[in-house]
């Protein structure tokens, strides 16, 4: 049986590269905060508004270029997506204040959320759904390659010029000339050539719920926003829990992030295969359960160097699910929707992200951030719940 078009592999690395850049985009805003603080004068709230200027931008992008890549083509989409990135990124040479750099995030943001959902399309398309799992979970466990990429860059440069490590997110630029020579042109059919003419009619904005779709669009959506949600508010405090809570000094701690990223890129490998042999929804499901039980041993374990180490494993499941989704929300939809409609349901996730680290630190305040974890393993079960309302899509031999 074949595993795809002829175009897999180019289309695969394609898609790799143009996420990984877009993750990078998106973290180094984070990597840059604590020098960002002090040139803006900014107060941490004023600090925190930034990446939600972020998160906000990249919703409206999600139905911005999810429309684009449905009427005008996938590839046209990425295409335009990398160089509005890169626009983006090396703008930050002619802002100044705290209210240019919040219009620029929120632009920045409409291409960063315009990635997504071409990707997911792209892998579905080229892809068989016997090897779509791991396709989809390869392109984006370069999630975890960007935020290492952004953490080596930050250290090598913050010191001398913090712009340059914004500056090197330009790149996706020259990059289009390597996706539109790896991704073929969207069939004919395909591109939407209005009403009255021969050829594909228009997606409008409603389109997702329309025909019985609705019910399925707003499950996966908060089926997004309870990872994104899982994802931020542990990743986003458990560092802060180590050292206030179990005693790891902050010179060990500096080493975390790399620990947890490299576990999170091999299990992006392992739950897309698993959702390969034993299907979407029971390869999420592990993934929930598995992450909701790691993060239940900082709450159980008192011992700070196991702990330090016990972050890879953490890293390892804690995206799982998030890699599979991009050929679940491909599946769950009808071929002409899988851009927008894939890419809105993950990033109206972000909804999550927004919330709760802000949520668990609230706790955490008030009843100790241990308290506070706990209440991630169970939003992680919740979502593990909230997969079984939704129908499972490997036996459906979508091509």
């Amino acid at each position: 049986m074949s595993s795809g078009s002829r175009y897999r592999w180019p289309v695969l690395w394609a898609a790799f590269l143009t996420y990984l850049l877009d993750s990078y985009d998106l973290i180094v805003l984070a990597i840059a905060m604590p020098v960002l603080l002090k040139v803006l004068n900014m107060t941490l709230p004023e600090g925190g508004l930034l990446g939600s200027a972020t998160m906000l931008g990249a919703m409206a992008g999600s139905v911005l270029f999810g429309l684009i890549a449905e009427n005008y083509g996938r590839r046209f989409a990425l295409v335009l997506a990398l160089v509005w990135l890169g626009i983006g990124m090396g703008a930050v040479y002619f802002i100044h204040s705290w209210g240019e750099w919040m219009v620029l995030r929120l632009v920045t943001g409409i291409a960063i959320g315009g990635i997504w959902g071409p990707c997911a399309a792209l892998i579905a398309e080229h892809w068989a759904p016997e090897y779509r799992g791991r396709a989809s979970s390869f392109v984006y466990s370069s999630f975890a390659v960007g935020a290492v990429l952004a953490s080596l860059v930050g250290r090598l440069v913050l010191h001398m010029d913090w712009q340059i490590l914004f500056l090197i997110g330009t790149v996706s630029i020259p990059a289009v000339l390597l996706v539109l020579r790896l991704i073929p042109a969207d069939p004919a059919g395909r591109v939407a050539v209005g009403d009255g003419s021969p050829g594909k009619r228009r997606v409008g904005i409603g389109a997702i719920f329309e025909g019985g779709l609705a019910k399925i669009t707003l499950m996966a959506t908060l089926v997004s926003i309870i990872n994104l949600a899982g994802y931020w508010g542990a990743a986003y405090w458990i560092p802060t829990f180590l050292t206030q809570e179990r005693g790891l000094s902050l010179t060990t701690m500096a080493g975390f992030s790399m620990v947890m990223y490299v576990g999170m890129f091999f299990g992006f490998q392992f739950f897309g295969m698993i959702s390969d042999r034993l299907g979407r929804r029971r390869g999420m499901i592990a993934a929930f359960v598995t992450t909701a039980a790691a993060v239940a041993v900082y709450i159980i374990v008192t011992n700070p160097v196991f702990l330090f180490w016990w972050g890879m494993f953490v890293g390892f499941s804690l995206c799982g699910a998030g890699g599979i989704l991009g050929a679940y929300y491909a599946e769950l939809f009808p071929e002409h929707l899988r851009a927008y409609a894939g890419g809105f349901c993950w990033n109206m996730g972000r909804i999550g992200a927004v919330v709760a680290p802000y949520t668990i630190g609230y706790i955490g305040k008030m009843y100790g951030l241990q308290t506070g974890l706990a209440l991630t393993c169970v939003v992680y079960l919740l979502g593990a719940a909230m997969l079984l309302f939704l129908p499972e899509t490997l036996q459906r031999g979508q091509k």
